[in-house]
């Protein structure tokens, strides 16, 4: 009930900030343009830039067949170039509806592109269409002493452990490659009201005591604000770099001894159950199919980041449906075999974009829905009858392959 209730409080509050005004000044003019044909005539009082990966490109590597699969409200891209930057503004700002809006505006009172970021319908817009623009309630800024990195982003970074290892932390290599890192006072993160956020944060080395959140300081204001290009740009594709940066930075602990053993299996069936959307309607039934091949059945959101990192690298094989539980995969070594299971309503790229760059064995299975589905949101929320007999062809045919592996003559 408190869920729904901050929710729509939330709600009113964005719908009221639309219709009242108070302290307008704080829209922002216009949209701070950044030419990087010619780095020169950037006004260094306005921000610095720090290039890190010019017009980087960045392909979603998969079939034809299941490219052609997925949903078509959310049909990525099979290219995309992306201009990563870090940019420092002096005397900035930046304000936040932890939602869908980021924006960091400059001492002359415009946004800054490629830095800010808003969301429409899960879709990134142009920078002159940033929520910022409609609003006219603004409480004033906090004043923040010292730098300040933001970690911000737009969609689910607040609450979804998916997208806090795709779309937050990878901003923190983004900063080390501008060569500022040891220069910030500040990290600015949308929350840290969940364990992974502050397990993850203190696994990397951010002290506790140096965090400030998006959830508590919506508006503020510093001497200087540095931000970065989100992780995967305006689109959804994953860049190899980032998926590197995750492997890099979380795998040391795979060798480290946890104080309570998770399991002594290799192979993984990652439950849903403690959610409440997408759900696996006949798990028993796929429970009971899995059981003679030594699957032990996992909930993600009970165990710690460190035993997801153990488990999921000693992992041969893990099987689940879509969902942020998946984003350990992050933890597989190469060869790992996944197969996803999707509802034929809701077929995203994410985890597939980032199995083929972290060259795992990828297959996944789709199931047919009960009706049709128009849009994420809907999707999303539709639970999956999985068809038992598709699973276990799968698992006959590993079986097999391992069989003629042993019988294979020296």
């Amino acid at each position: 009930m408190k869920a729904y209730y901050d929710k729509g409080v939330k709600r009113l509050k964005k719908i009221l900030g639309k219709i009242v005004p108070y302290n307008t000044q704080y829209r922002p003019s216009d949209v701070c343009r950044i030419n990087l044909s010619d780095l020169s005539v950037n006004n260094p009082r306005e921000f610095y830039i720090h290039p890190i990966y010019p017009d980087l490109t960045t392909t979603l590597d998969i079939s034809e067949e299941l490219y052609e699969a997925c949903s078509p409200y959310w049909k990525p891209k099979r290219t995309v170039q992306t201009d990563y930057m870090v940019l420092e503004v002096p005397n900035g700002r930046i304000y936040t509806d932890n939602d869908s809006s980021i924006a960091v505006v400059s001492q002359y009172n415009r946004l800054i592109e490629n830095v800010s970021l808003s969301l429409v319908n899960g879709k990134v817009s142009e920078p002159n269409l940033n929520n910022i623009f409609e609003q006219r309630f603004f409480k004033p800024p906090v004043k923040i002493e010292g730098t300040v990195f933001s970690l911000l982003t737009g969609g689910a970074g607040i609450n979804n452990i998916g997208h806090w290892f795709i779309d937050v932390l990878p901003r923190l290599h983004l900063l080390r490659e501008s060569g500022l890192y040891d220069k910030v006072d500040w990290f600015y993160l949308p929350s840290t009201r969940y364990s992974y956020q502050t397990e993850t944060l203190e696994l990397l080395g951010i002290p506790e005591e140096k965090i400030i959140t998006g959830d508590m300081y919506p508006h503020i204001t510093a001497d200087n604000v540095v931000a970065s290009t989100a992780p995967r740009g305006n689109h959804t594709l994953v860049p190899k770099w980032l998926c590197n940066y995750i492997q890099d930075s979380f795998m040391p602990y795979a060798a480290e001894e946890t104080a309570a053993a998770v399991t002594d299996t290799p192979y993984l069936y990652i439950s849903r159950s403690d959610s409440k959307i997408r759900n696996v309607l006949n798990e028993q039934e796929l429970l009971e199919a899995l059981e003679p091949y030594g699957f032990k059945t996992v909930i993600s959101s009970q165990l710690s980041i460190k035993q997801k990192i153990q488990l999921f690298s000693k992992a041969k094989v893990v099987v689940g449906a879509t969902g942020a539980g998946l984003i350990s995969m992050f933890f597989c070594k190469p060869g790992t075999k996944m197969i996803e299971i999707f509802n034929e309503g809701f077929v995203i790229e994410p985890f597939y974009d980032i199995a083929s760059k972290i060259e795992l064995d990828y297959q996944y299975i789709i199931c047919k829905g009960k009706k049709k589905v128009r849009n994420a949101d809907q999707g999303q929320h539709e639970h999956l009858l999985v068809e038992t007999d598709k699973v276990v062809e799968m698992l006959e045919m590993l079986e097999t392959k391992k069989r003629h592996k042993r019988v294979q003559p020296v």
